[in-house]
Order: structure tokens, then sequence, then C-alpha cells
């Protein structure tokens, strides 16, 4: 009779924690796509960041975190303006659902101080991750939630990482 009991309850509280331990699994695994797409930013050196590396960087996203649901990824290239004393946005870009990181989105990073302190002449590389995760097993309601994630990362192997849309000097992006 205690079985009974008892039973229902310990499948229910092995259930509930594989659920949680799920959406932790998933939001880690989001931050080390995050790291691995920074990492690979930031060890491009002097070649220009294309329409085509970006494609495949959110592709690299994609396959890292091998989710069945939405995945976005934004990078952009932050520099300081020491003359106006504040941070501004060399240029960004999205894919997914997210829009390009613009100066006065900006802003709210800066106030929430997530933006490391930076010397002129230099620039950062801030790449944002989000995963739609939805639990396996839900309580009723609708349990799907976002992880998101920011890594700042400086570049290894230039001063900044450069945009072309096609890969040429002709319509280049840089910060200085």
């Amino acid at each position: 009779m205690e079985a009974v009991f008892v039973l229902p309850l310990l499948f229910f509280a092995v259930l509930g924690t594989w659920v949680f331990f799920q959406a932790f699994r998933a939001q880690s695994i989001n931050v080390k796509a995050a790291y691995t797409v920074s990492d690979a930013l930031s060890r491009r050196g002097g070649d220009y960041v294309t329409e085509t590396y970006m494609d495949s960087m959110w592709k690299l996203h994609r396959f890292v975190t091998d989710s069945n649901h939405d995945t976005d990824l934004r990078v952009s290239v932050i520099g300081w303006d020491p003359d106006d004393e504040e941070y501004y946005v060399c240029w960004s870009q999205a894919r997914g659902g997210q829009n390009a990181l613009t100066d006065a989105g900006l802003d709210g990073y800066v106030a929430a101080e997530r933006i490391p302190d930076l010397p002129a002449g230099e620039a950062l590389i801030m790449v944002e991750t989000r995963v739609a995760h939805e639990p396996i097993f839900s309580a009723g309601g609708d349990l799907a939630m976002w992880f998101e994630d920011m890594v700042v990362s400086s570049p290894r192997f230039s001063a900044q990482l450069k945009w072309s849309s096609n890969g040429s000097d002709n319509g280049a992006v840089s910060c200085f």
C-alpha cells in the first residue's frame, strides 16, 4: 500500500529532475557555442568577415547547440571614442530572429556594465546567442524559454575585425 503512494511521487520527482537537467544542459551548450563562435572570430586575422562567413558562423552555432528549435546569433564589433568618451558600434550582423545592434541598443549594455573598459585604438567582438528550449514534459502551460548568452572578446591577430559584404575593400566597414 505504501508503494502505491510513494511510486508515483518518486516517478514525478525523477521526471522533474530530468527536465531541469535538460534545461541546464541546453543552457550550458549555448554558452559553449557562443565561446566557440567568439574564438573563431577572434582568430580571423586581417581578413574581412563576409556574409558567407557570418552564415557559416550561424551554421556552426546551430550545429554545436544541436537544437530542434530556433537559434539566433548576433556579432557586433564595438569601439571606444576617447573624444566623446562613449562606446559605439562599428558594425553588427545578426542571423536568426535578432536585429543588428545599434548605438542606442549598446547604451543598455554600457549602463548595465556588461562591456569591459576599452582603450582607444582597440575594438571588442561581442557575440550574442539565443537558443529556444522547450521541455519534453510540462505540467500544463507553455514552459518554452530562451537561453541568451553574451561573450565579449578581443581580436587576437589584428586590432579589429573588419566587415565587408563582398570581401573586398569596396564597401568595407571598420572602426578606425
